[in-house]
């Protein structure tokens, strides 16, 4: 589930803008069930069984902090963080807020993705944002990968749930991010995905463009820079594709998001980096010796 704004921050270059009211039920989905205003959301089947964990570059704690820029003057901080492993899961959480005493718009984003760490797929997605000119929104995603089908609630000015086809091996944009952390990426190659973005799923070709040493606040990176079409339209639309630097070792951090708009230039680079840490198990005490009395 993505949200619209991040525009003028972070997840302008990350995330693809939503609708603000229902789409009729025709051009929703295939098969769109709408609840009325102020009715529950029907989630889903969101917990999933576990399968083993796949080898990932990241642990939780992880987090990576960012200042964002736009038409060069700073307007907000965002964080990309790991939070703790249960049921095979682990939430991975995008958050942007603005800041700086030139910024010029207020906005808040949240969004939340559950990926399992067998799989490597969001279970469940959840966006809590206030864009700017004050429009608050809460939207979630529940996939249910038996039926490839998630349901989709957007509760803002309208509530309404929406029941989407997604293909196998659907991401969400957060999930997508933390995928080509784990992918070969070597010159001239590319990946394709499958990315929910409110209810519509999209295909997103994802492609090396080339390797160079980045600086930022956090150091210099030696960095593989990934193009990723996100496909705005209208005030924030593209001029070129969103691009994603990588750190060019084990780790993946990210280490600057830059994207072209028709109203000007949006960057978020590394200020600071936190490594995760492996969960400690607690020591096993021995059990207390029991006194026996001797034999007669």
């Amino acid at each position: 589930m993505i949200g619209p704004t991040l525009a003028v921050a972070l997840a302008v270059a990350l995330v693809a803008p939503q609708a603000q009211e229902p789409l009729p039920a025709a051009t929703a989905t295939a098969s769109s069930a709408v609840a009325a205003p102020g009715s529950p959301a029907q989630p889903g089947p969101c917990l999933q069984a576990a399968a083993p964990a796949a080898l990932v570059p990241w642990l939780p704690g992880e987090r990576m902090d960012f200042v964002i820029d736009y038409l060069g003057i700073t307007m907000g901080k965002a964080a990309i963080s790991v939070g703790g492993t249960k049921d095979g899961a682990a939430p991975l959480e995008l958050s942007s807020r603005s800041a700086g005493l030139l910024s010029v718009v207020t906005f808040r984003q949240t969004l939340v993705s559950d990926l399992d760490l067998g799989t490597l797929l969001p279970r469940s997605s959840v966006l809590d944002a206030e864009e700017p000119g004050g429009y608050k929104h809460t939207d979630t995603a529940c996939f249910d990968r038996a039926s490839n089908t998630a349901t989709v609630r957007e509760k803002g000015r309208f509530d309404h749930t929406y029941e989407v086809e997604v293909p196998e091996g659907t991401l969400d944009f957060v999930a997508l991010v933390f995928r080509l952390r784990t992918v070969p990426l070597p010159d001239g190659a590319s990946h394709i995905f499958q990315v929910l973005s409110g209810r519509k799923v999209s295909q997103v070709v994802a492609a090396v463009v080339k390797r160079e040493v980045v600086k930022t606040a956090a150091g210099k990176f030696p960095s593989v820079k990934v193009r990723v079409p996100t496909g705005f339209d209208g005030k924030f639309s593209e001029k070129n594709p969103t691009h994603v630097w990588f750190s060019d070792d084990a780790r993946r951090v990210i280490v600057k998001i830059s994207t072209d708009f028709a109203i000007g230039h949006a960057a978020a680079e590394l200020v600071k980096y936190q490594p995760g840490q492996a969960a400690v198990e607690p020591p096993i005490e021995p059990a207390p010796a029991l006194d026996v009395p001797d034999a007669p």
